[in-house]
């Protein structure tokens, strides 16, 4: 489904999730309804918060937005500085006190992507290998994009590998995102392993399409001066909500959503 404006998509995926949801399941003992393979688009994609209709959790939605924002925006890594957005993030600390879903840190700081051994081949080699600079996600998706306007390469990957060690609390719940230009048009997709539609569905959905503006400002400024703004696509292989959040959706909902 197409949906207008990201807050219109957000109360039909609230109200999908808690009506018709395909199972009834309890990962780790807490009951969800739980939407598999559940995917939307937003025709016209912006970065203002979401907004329901209840005003109070409105200013709840707007303030964490905001907040999240922020802690991106610096490449935060450790639980101390996202707890004071929220205490929930205390509960998925690491050993070491950081949290692997720093989204700010994996885009725009962890220069992880790149290798001189194959992209500086020749005679030159030594050189050019002792000067390379390895590359953010974020610098790799907008190459791939400058490099080839029709590129499928313009990921922007979050989990990683090291994530993957037993009792590990904070599996990133963002696989990637892929950017295409098609018809002189930036779209961004989503793709998440999980999503919690009240604690990440809300805030997710504005902070990517930022990126999506954001990419779109850069590509505008490099290379291609008349791209405008594409569809913005979601797709979670588990859309769900904790029965326990199930009275504010009703409240976020409101009387005779249909």
């Amino acid at each position: 489904m197409t949906y207008n404006t990201p807050s219109t998509a957000y109360l039909k995926v609230l109200h999908d999730v808690l009506t018709y949801p395909d199972f009834l399941s309890a990962p780790r003992g807490q009951p969800i309804h739980e939407c598999m393979y559940y995917q939307f688009s937003v025709a016209h994609p912006t970065s203002v918060p979401i907004e329901t209709r209840d005003s109070e959790r409105n200013l709840v939605i707007a303030e964490y937005t905001k907040a999240e924002f922020d802690l991106y925006a610096r490449g935060c890594t450790t639980a101390d500085d996202f707890a004071k957005a929220s205490s929930f993030w205390d509960k998925l600390k690491n050993p070491d006190g950081t949290v692997n879903s720093a989204y700010g840190h994996l885009i725009w700081f962890d220069r992880s992507c790149g290798d001189p051994e194959m992209e500086c081949p020749g005679s030159n080699h030594d050189l050019l290998a002792e000067n390379f600079a390895l590359r953010t996600p974020w610098e790799w998706a907008r190459l791939a994009l400058m490099e080839d306007k029709d590129s499928r390469q313009a990921i922007v990957k979050f989990h990683k590998r090291s994530h993957l060690w037993r009792g590990c609390k904070d599996q990133t719940c963002t696989m990637y995102l892929i950017f295409h230009i098609r018809d002189d048009a930036l779209h961004l997709l989503a793709r998440m392993r999980s999503n919690d539609v009240v604690l990440g569905l809300v805030y997710d959905m504005p902070f990517f399409i930022s990126l999506q503006e954001r990419m779109l400002r850069e590509l505008r400024s490099k290379s291609y001066p008349h791209l405008d703004l594409g569809t913005y696509t979601h797709s979670a292989d588990s859309m769900h909500l904790y029965d326990r959040n199930i009275p504010e959706v009703h409240k976020m909902l409101g009387d005779g959503y249909g």
